[in-house]
């Protein structure tokens, strides 16, 4: 495996962590990007950008040209995302692609029409050594997107959630799990579940971004008319309204809730166990604080030291910004984009 890696999604939440493992590991790094000389200029930086557009199939074979490896994730808030990665698949067989690992999402495997699936079932298909990556939501969801919004206009979350529970995962743990996909053969062949260790509903979640912030933010469970009626009053399309409330109905039946033993098995024991689960949700919840309000109750904001995938966690990053970048961390998190919709990590599960 000694040819390049090529990381479709590279400027994504999983992208960036996986980025700065690869290239840590000592790998060759291809970061594919609508925007080259933006990407180029962002940390972690040594990954080479190169063009990347799933709307023009022109830029499939440069950016393929000298790989050997590809991290497929799809776009996310398409509802056609299949039909515009399935060419990129296609062109990776003709240049030689030796693997791919593909990330989708937990519990796409129960539906073989759902666009995910598609796409996995057409990877299988080309004949090129796979390994699905299928993770849970993400931790990292209640420190930007809709959540964050949503507390910090209201100081509460609002979901059609009910008192559900989910297997929640970091997303280092799955960018880690990821870099062993990518540069361990033994996972060829191989689809993973990635949860956390531990299932919350989101009265646990708000308690412990409520204690970290050190404001009391709550949890308003919604039916699920109210919460489309919201979405709608807000511009978002009907397609991605009822994408949204297919997730919530999936989060309502408990499907989101089974605790997973497959990151942990390629991490090692105890890397998505509850300390370390405990840990990256101390983390979360502080970055969430961070954005909340400027400094965590403590003044300090004094988070773990380390991430459940045992990687350092940098010193307090409220302390150290510019007004500036405060102000464009604000501007993300604008509930206008409906892009950004469903609140989710970004891949549908159904």
């Amino acid at each position: 495996m000694s040819r390049g890696i090529l990381i479709v999604g590279a400027t994504g939440r999983v992208g960036t962590e996986l980025v700065k493992l690869l290239t840590a590991q000592g790998e060759t790094v291809r970061a594919a990007t609508r925007n080259p000389p933006a990407a180029a200029a962002k940390p972690p930086g040594p990954a080479d950008a190169v063009e990347f557009d799933f709307d023009r199939p022109e830029t499939f074979s440069p950016a393929l040209r000298g790989v050997g490896r590809v991290f497929l994730m799809a776009r996310p808030g398409d509802n056609h995302a299949d039909t515009v990665a399935m060419p990129l698949v296609d062109e990776a067989k003709r240049a030689g692609v030796r693997l791919i690992v593909n990330l989708t999402a937990m519990g796409v495997e129960r539906d073989d029409s759902f666009m995910l699936r598609r796409l996995e079932k057409h990877v299988e298909a080309s004949g090129i050594p796979y390994v699905h990556l299928r993770p849970n939501w993400f931790m990292q969801n209640f420190d930007s997107g809709p959540m964050l919004a949503d507390i910090r206009a209201t100081r509460a979350l609002h979901l059609p959630a009910a008192d559900a529970k989910l297997s929640f995962i970091d997303v280092r743990d799955v960018a880690a799990v990821g870099r062993a996909a990518l540069t361990e053969p033994r996972h060829a062949g191989n689809a993973y579940t990635l949860t956390g260790g531990e299932a919350l509903d989101h009265f646990q979640v708000v308690e412990q971004l409520s204690r970290v912030a050190g404001r009391s933010i709550a949890y308003v469970p919604l039916s699920e008319e109210a919460a489309c009626a919201a979405l709608r009053a807000a511009g978002v399309a009907d397609d991605l309204i009822e994408r949204w409330r297919g997730f919530y109905r999936i989060v309502r039946q408990g499907l989101c809730a089974p605790v997973v033993p497959d990151a942990e098995s390629i991490l090692g024991e105890g890397s998505c166990g509850s300390v370390a689960v405990a840990r990256a949700r101390r983390i979360c919840a502080c970055r969430a604080a961070r954005l909340i309000r400027s400094r965590c109750s403590t003044g300090s904001c004094a988070c773990w030291g380390a991430s459940s995938t045992g990687g350092a966690e940098p010193a307090p990053l409220s302390a150290s910004w510019s007004p500036r970048r405060r102000a464009r961390a604000a501007a993300r998190e604008s509930w206008s984009s409906p892009g950004r919709w469903p609140p989710c990590c970004g891949r549908p599960r159904g």
